[in-house]
């Protein structure tokens, strides 16, 4: 068995062999530089170059979608952004940066990172419910985002950006097939319909049966079903005015395994039937326009998130025992981009929501109390940004500010009976700031950069003003409960090569006032309530780095390899000085592409190391330590005769055993077969 020393060897193979190629002599001057003019909206809000923006972006590019193997925004994180990914059976996967993650059981704003979808709130934290399919590029920004953002953008910010329809109107049909009975249709289509009209637009169903892990064998009652239809038709009034329609379905629905024994882990059981329906939709309306010859910029946005999470666990039949949760939310989010001069732009703009949770349960067939009552949310925020360029673009300076203000209820469920259930609502309010510096030198090969910002994430309704008694436990919110809080600041440096680009980056984060349950008494009987209790220190290195080795060497065929990593050198409780759960010390996530004319491969390596979870098997929950654990993926693609494209997918290579969550091994060495036809 590799020793951790070995697997941190085996995940840093890739990086190492690339800084020691990148110290060679190469002939360049017959080489064209590449392009890095690739622009980044989500750090500032503003298109930019990435070298512009003080706050390091990630990005995850449509070829690298594509090469992935991924159907599914958690696993396409899982395979490229180092953060926390935590992945179970049963299309359950929050995402995590900086020690922070999602929410993925409800309300997305219960989390700590927070997903977007072209620009707004995509609705729900459970990753593996959103297709990428649709998306041209992810971005991500590590780091406390609220001073844009708001409550939830603690750990940073993921944003998918889909496609919109450029180019030459074409429709694909593609059809996939592997192991465990996998397959999957596909049409889409889209681009420059006329002068003013683009679209693009995608449907897909998607069905695999039971799995096999390379431990215990089959994995009963792990098969899903998953059908998406999404799209985007932009007009252009004119230049300068445009609207844009968008949104997604997503028909969700499968079934959760269960071991026979929770204490031996020696088999699935077969006979369970427990199973779910986790649908989840969008839709927005964005207009873009430009007035006074340019000098500002009016976005304005409005939409709709819906997002169902039904769970059905009777036994013998499932749906004599269910729980459902059904979040709508409607917003706008108003934004003005001011050029006030070539080197001052001021950003600014207000977001308004409404979210509400509707709650509803069952139990032995007759209709009975969820566990979490009614909630609604509204949130009214303004957010401030200035940007400076100065000394001919040399030094950028970002500062921003947000001011939000949240009026929470607690709504009697649309089900079940409850003893002494009283509707109440708290406002409160929070601000935000964050500022940033970037400094470029050697005529923008060399960027330095600092930053230092507020997170936070709002208490949830029922944490505050919840008053109810559910099976015999007595819920009591707390009105003076202050908001989770983050102060992180981060510095580093990023070196722009033509085949060359390097990230290196230090952060410090202080997370104060976690929210916690405890113990307290109403009129003299026990009772549950929450607090502010609890500061906690988090640090490391991020290290980031692409290498274009094919045209540092004039080659005819481009490879690239590119690793992704960081080392949680700080992860602590400052009262009890333990380790924080679900923080790995270590993760690597490296590659090499190869691109020849129509062939296009990806060799990918994962590596997560040891952390610290708790064992739910037995009550009172204990601690453990969770060993590493690491595996490859293989994709090769083939274009030819202008019109196909044929393609393979080798995932798990190696056999290994890949275990996200501590109970819930991942798919054994599994194969895909594409083929896709465009006109």
């Amino acid at each position: 068995m590799q020793t951790r020393t070995g697997k941190l060897f085996l995940g840093l193979l890739l990086f190492a062999t690339c800084m020691h190629f990148a110290a060679l002599p190469a002939q360049t001057e017959e080489v064209p530089a590449r392009t890095v003019e690739e622009m980044v909206v989500t750090a500032t809000r503003t298109t930019e170059r990435p070298m512009d923006v003080p706050v390091s972006t990630e990005v995850i590019t449509r070829e690298k979608i594509e090469m992935s193997g991924a159907t599914h925004v958690g696993d396409l994180i899982g395979k490229y952004i180092t953060g926390h990914y935590h992945k179970y059976s049963g299309l359950l996967s929050p995402v995590g940066l900086r020690g922070f993650r999602t929410e993925a059981h409800g309300d997305d704003v219960k989390g700590y990172v927070l997903i977007l979808v072209d620009g707004h709130r995509i609705g729900t934290g459970n990753a593996a419910k959103l297709n990428v399919d649709r998306i041209e590029r992810v971005e991500i920004t590590k780091g406390p985002a609220s001073a844009l953002y708001g409550s939830a953008a603690m750990g940073g910010v993921i944003n998918l950006i889909t496609r919109k329809g450029d180019g030459r109107p074409s429709v694909t049909f593609s059809a996939d097939y592997g192991s465990f009975d996998y397959y999957k249709g596909l049409v889409s289509g889209g681009g420059q319909i006329t002068d003013r009209l683009r679209l693009h637009a995608t449907a897909s169903h998607e069905d695999i049966d039971d799995y096999e892990d390379p431990e215990f064998g089959t994995v009963y009652n792990s098969s899903e079903t998953k059908k998406n239809f999404g799209g985007n038709l932009t007009y252009a009034f004119t230049p300068n005015h445009e609207l844009r329609l968008g949104g997604n379905y997503a028909d969700l629905t499968g079934a959760y395994p269960q071991w026979e024994n929770y204490l031996t882990y020696g088999a699935y059981d077969e006979n369970a039937r427990m199973n779910y329906d986790k649908s989840h939709g969008y839709a927005d309306l964005e207009y873009n326009g430009d007035y006074f010859d340019g000098a500002l910029h009016w976005r304005a946005l409005g939409y709709y998130l819906w997002d169902r999470n039904h769970w059905n666990w009777g036994y013998p039949d499932p749906e004599d025992s269910q729980t459902k949760y059904t979040d709508t939310t409607w917003g706008t989010d108003q934004q003005f981009t001011w050029n006030m001069r070539p080197w001052n732009t001021l950003v600014f703009g207000f977001n308004l929501e409404e979210l509400e949770k509707e709650s509803e349960a069952v139990s032995g067939g007759r209709p009975a109390a969820p566990y979490t009552p009614n909630m609604e949310y509204q949130s009214r925020a303004f957010f401030l940004q200035d940007a400076l360029d100065l000394w001919d673009n040399r030094i950028n300076i970002v500062g921003a500010v947000r001011y939000d203000r949240f009026d929470v209820t607690t709504q009697r469920p649309e089900t079940g009976t409850f003893i002494a259930f009283q509707e109440k609502s708290e406002t409160y309010d929070h601000v935000s700031p964050k500022v940033g510096v970037g400094i470029k030198f050697f005529d923008e090969r060399l960027r330095i950069r600092a930053n230092v910002g507020e997170g936070f994430k709002s208490p949830s309704a029922d944490q505050l003003s919840a008053h109810y008694t559910h099976s015999g436990i007595t819920y009591v919110g707390n009105p003076d409960l202050d908001p989770e809080t983050s102060l992180t600041y981060d510095i580093g440096f990023d070196i722009f090569h033509s085949f060359l680009t390097l990230r290196a980056g230090y952060f410090h984060t202080d997370y104060k006032d976690k929210i916690v349950q405890t113990s307290t008494t109403v009129d003299g009987q026990p009772a549950v309530t929450w607090k502010n209790s609890g500061d906690a220190e988090m640090a490391g290195f991020d290290l980031g780095l692409e290498w274009w080795i094919g045209r540092t060497f004039d080659w005819t065929w481009d490879l690239s390899l590119w690793s992704n990593v960081t080392f949680n050198t700080t992860k602590k409780d400052k009262e009890t000085h333990e380790d924080l759960l679900y923080v790995s010390d270590y993760e690597v996530k490296s590659g090499l592409d190869l691109v020849h004319k129509g062939f296009s491969a990806q060799l990918s390596h994962v590596l997560v190391g040891p952390q610290r979870i708790t064992n739910y098997d037995n009550y009172p929950y204990t601690e453990e330590d969770k060993a590493s654990f690491d595996f490859w993926d293989l994709t090769l693609r083939y274009r030819f005769a202008k019109n196909w494209e044929v393609r393979g997918s080798v995932l798990n290579l190696f056999n290994d055993r890949v275990e996200w969550v501590r109970g819930y091994l991942m798919p054994e060495r599994n194969y895909r077969l594409g083929v896709s036809y465009t006109f």
